[in-house]
């Protein structure tokens, strides 16, 4: 069975919201009158078509990458297998597509810096999701998008969702309207046959009381026996057969987590290892440093914190509203989001610059699907996608390749890395 565009399935876009702290509320669509980002994917929808499709054809480029000689990537050939569950999931077969080769390091060999886009929530809202997989794409790279499994639930089902310490189906962020949840489904399988990593945000997003800051295991363990049903019963849940399958075996795929609001990973990480997940996406760093494996042997791939206004800052959208705008995400006057938009952009140049240079510490750059202030750090992103791509030395790559090559290394060569 071969992975085609008319078996997935899109129909239009209404409102969602994120949450907070690395993750705040706010509608993911773009604001009325506002011009779509450059670079936009085109994407075929239409609400009363079961055929309505959506395609990802990069443009052409002729020094797609800052690695000579690398060749541009083209599009993906994926062939699926059997259908397992209830038909949610029919694993591709053979590998992912787009990872790029391991290398092993010789001694005192530099390593190549690492850029790590992830996206907290990454609904289909907008087709979003699909602006940054072109992005990554025309510039052989990969990102890793952390999906809100509540994403996966259409309203009306909510009483599906069973979290931790509250009634079932409560939540302290939207559930999307049934065409979103539809071209959520969509554009994760979509971007997975790109080689993107599907991670996860959980569910509900609970802030105190009762919420993620004060969870204990039991409570984390509850909240992921959600996300493995929500994500992969999804045919069950909503009735709906008219989508493709996801690509990937989703118990699988799972190997990593940015919690809501980067709160209680003390209480996760005992889970994470449970379940065998390879690392955790939910702390902040003081400093660029080569990740290394806590406790539980999870690699550690927080964002670290980096130079702003002569103090720091987490490289998160968010963080950047709360500073630039005090959280107001419709703050601002033309003049002052366009001097936020060179700061927020100068500030990530900055941070990338100070690692290719130093101990090529790989670079963790946190989002959101959120077009706030009127989309400043989306159109941003977007464009240092291409921009970082296409920089000699640097690779845009996902944590699940990161563990990857990490892994590869000699022990005595990535002792080094973590050492310097």
């Amino acid at each position: 069975m071969t992975l085609d565009r008319r078996s997935l399935l899109g129909l239009g876009v209404a409102a969602g919201a994120a949450g907070l702290a690395g993750c705040a509320p706010g509608a993911a669509t773009t604001p009325p009158g506002a011009a779509r980002t450059p670079g936009t994917l085109a994407v075929t929808s239409a609400a009363a078509s079961p055929t309505a499709t959506a395609s990802l054809t990069p443009t052409a480029s002729a020094s797609p990458t800052g690695s000579p000689g690398e060749a541009a990537w083209g599009e993906p050939d994926v062939k699926l297998g059997p259908p397992i569950g209830d038909g949610s999931q029919a694993p591709a077969i053979g590998p992912q597509p787009f990872q790029r080769p391991i290398t092993k390091l010789a001694k005192g060999e530099k390593p190549p810096q690492f850029v790590v886009f992830s996206w907290d929530g990454a609904s289909g809202n907008e087709d979003a999701i699909l602006e940054y997989v072109k992005a990554a794409h025309a510039v052989n790279g990969t990102q890793t998008l952390f999906t809100s499994a509540l994403y996966f639930l259409p309203k009306s089902l909510r009483t599906e969702y069973q979290p931790p310490r509250r009634p079932a189906g409560d939540s302290d962020i939207n559930y999307m309207s049934d065409p979103t949840v539809r071209r959520t489904i969509i554009d994760t399988a979509i971007a997975w046959t790109y080689g993107n990593e599907i991670g996860t945000h959980f569910c509900g997003h609970f802030q105190d009381p009762n919420g993620v800051p004060s969870w204990t295991t039991d409570d984390w363990e509850q909240e992921i026996s959600q996300v493995y049903k929500l994500m992969t019963t999804w045919r069950t849940i909503t009735g709906w057969t008219d989508i493709g399958p996801l690509p990937f075996d989703y118990t699988k795929e799972l190997v990593g987590a940015r919690t809501p609001l980067l709160a209680g990973r003390k209480t996760l990480l005992p889970a994470a290892k449970r379940h065998g997940w390879r690392y955790d996406s939910s702390g902040v760093r003081g400093r660029a440093a080569w990740p290394v494996k806590d406790d539980y042997g999870l690699y550690d791939l927080s964002m670290f914190s980096v130079p702003f206004r002569g103090s720091s800052i987490i490289p998160m959208d968010y963080n950047f509203l709360a500073s630039q705008a005090k959280g107001d995400q419709e703050a601002g006057s033309a003049a002052e989001r366009a001097t936020w938009k060179a700061e927020h952009a100068a500030t990530l140049r900055a941070a990338l610059k100070k690692c290719l240079n130093g101990n090529r510490a790989p670079f963790v750059i946190g989002n959101h699907l959120s077009p706030w202030l009127g989309g400043i750090y989306q159109q941003n992103l977007l464009a240092l996608m291409t921009e970082f791509g296409r920089t000699p030395q640097v690779q845009l790559v996902s944590f699940r390749w990161l563990c990857d090559w990490m892994d590869a290394q000699d022990p005595d060569v990535l002792a080094a890395l973590q050492a310097s």
